[in-house]
C-alpha cells in the first residue's frame, strides 16, 4: 500500500485494473489487488495427494517402525519427517505407492549383509525363505543381529520381528499375509535395537 498526493481532479477511488484507491482517516492511499489464488493448482493438488499418502502411512508406523528405527538416524529431523521426506518419490500423483523400489523401510548404519535372498517357500503357505552371506566374523555386522521384515499386500503393511539372526544365514518365516503378490523389505537390527541397517526390497508371489 502507498500514500499519494491527490491531484487536481481530486482522490483516486475505486478500481482500476489491478490498482484499487481508496482513502482512510483522511490519507488518500492505493493498493494492488491481490493476484489469483495460486494455492490450489492441479500441480499444488497432486503433491498434496502424494504427501497425504505418505503422511498416513507414517502415522499407522509410530510405534511399530519409526520410533524405534527412523528416530535413531535422524538428526535435526524427526524420524517421522525423515521417513516422509525418503519415501514421497515411491508415491505418484494420486497418491499411490507404484515405485516399490524406492520405497524404504529402514535406514541406519549397521551393514546389511551380501547376497540377500528372498523367495517362495514352496512348501509352506504363506511361507518365504530369506537367505544372506554371514560375513560378522569378520567384523560386519554382529553374529546376533535380528533380521526385521516390512510386508506390503495392496492392503495392509505388517511388520514382522523375526527370532532369526544374522548367524544363521537363512530363515524360514511364515507371513500374516494371504497368498499373491507381495512386497518385502528385509533389514537387520542389533539385539539391543540401538542400531538398524537399510533394507533389501524384493518383490514376491506367494503360493
Amino acid at each position: 500500500m502507498g500514500k499519494y498526493n491527490q491531484g487536481i481532479l481530486g482522490p483516486f477511488t475505486g478500481k482500476v485494473g489491478s490498482i484499487v484507491g481508496s482513502s482512510w482517516k483522511g490519507v488518500n492511499y492505493i493498493k494492488s489487488l491481490p493476484g489469483p489464488n495460486s494455492s490450489n493448482t492441479e500441480a499444488q493438488q497432486k503433491q498434496r495427494s502424494r504427501f497425504k499418502s505418505v503422511v498416513s502411512l507414517a502415522s499407522s508406523l509410530m510405534s511399530s517402525l519409526i520410533r524405534p528405527v527412523w528416530n535413531l538416524v535422524s538428526g535435526k529431523m524427526t524420524g517421522y519427517n525423515l521417513f516422509v521426506k525418503t519415501n514421497m518419490p515411491a508415491f505418484d500423483e494420486s497418491g499411490t505407492l507404484v515405485n516399490y523400489s524406492d520405497f524404504h523401510a529402514s535406514v541406519g548404519v549397521l551393514p546389511l549383509p551380501e547376497n540377500l535372498n528372498i523367495q517362495d517357500d514352496a512348501d509352506v503357505v504363506s511361507g518365504i525363505e530369506v537367505s544372506w552371506k554371514d560375513e560378522s566374523a569378520t567384523g560386519i555386522g554382529n553374529a546376533d543381529d535380528k533380521l526385521h521384515l516390512l510386508v506390503m499386500t495392496s492392503e495392509k503393511v505388517h511388520i514382522v520381528n523375526s527370532a532369526v539372526v544374522r548367524s544363521d544365514e537363512s530363515g524360514e518365516i511364515t507371513l500374516p499375509v494371504s497368498v499373491g503378490e507381495i512386497h518385502v523389505y528385509a533389514f537387520f537390527g542389533t539385539a539391543a535395537g540401538d542400531k538398524f541397517s537399510p533394507d533389501s526390497y524384493s518383490k514376491i508371489v506367494l503360493s
